[in-house]
């Protein structure tokens, strides 16, 4: 196996991108599109475009070595993310009508259903593993190229959110560390949808003065 950044021009999108969207289906349904085409479509221009969370700046693939896509991660430091980068991202792959009800759900769902990101830290935003190569390893392999990542970014704690109801992915973060710090519902929005908020502080050393 093999981690990596993404590389438009070498890797498969069309797989990358549906990987993005298996991991939050009622979030990226409301957002970007009715439909899982739809839905799709738009993640890929943000990939493609760059300079937003789901740019593809922030992704990384674990592949083999014939460029097949086992998993993927999608994550960024605070110092990373911006609001304004993400609004115009948007506003450039919706019409006027979708913008507007994109940035007002989207609004609240980042301040429902997941955790706040300081400066300081790291945030998993998307974790995805192929269904035919789960039970592989694949998932740990990239939790601790993560940690990894996390620590290279002079970061105090990695911070990630996980649906209420994917038990296999909690048990196998807190084998990891992560302690669950926070809990999130927005019944209201998406019924049965919530969130654990979980954290690992990691120890970085200080610069020699």
């Amino acid at each position: 196996m093999k981690f990596e950044p993404l590389n438009i021009e070498q890797h498969d999108l069309k797989i990358v991108t549906e990987l993005i969207y298996e991991t939050e289906l009622a979030i990226f349904r409301s957002l970007l599109g009715e439909n899982k085409e739809d839905a799709i479509y738009n993640i890929k221009r943000l990939v493609k475009s760059g300079n937003n969370s789901l740019g593809h700046e922030h992704i990384y693939v674990v592949s083999e070595k014939d460029k097949r896509i086992l998993g993927i991660l999608v994550s960024f430091s605070g110092r990373q993310r911006s609001f304004w980068n993400d609004f115009r991202a948007y506003y450039k792959i919706m019409n006027f009508t979708d913008f507007l009800k994109c940035m007002v759900k989207g609004t609240v769902i980042n301040e429902l259903l997941t955790a706040h990101i300081g400066r300081d830290d790291y945030y998993l935003s998307n974790i995805a593993v192929d269904p035919a190569c789960r039970g592989q390893g694949v998932g740990t392999y990239i939790l601790e190229n993560a940690l990894r990542l996390a620590k290279e970014a002079e970061c105090n704690r990695v911070i990630l959110d996980v649906t209420l109801d994917n038990k296999g992915a909690l048990r196998l973060y807190q084998r990891f560390g992560f302690k669950v710090y926070g809990k999130t519902s927005s019944k209201w929005i998406f019924k049965s949808q919530g969130t654990f908020n979980m954290e690992i502080e990691l120890a970085i050393k200080s610069s020699p003065k």
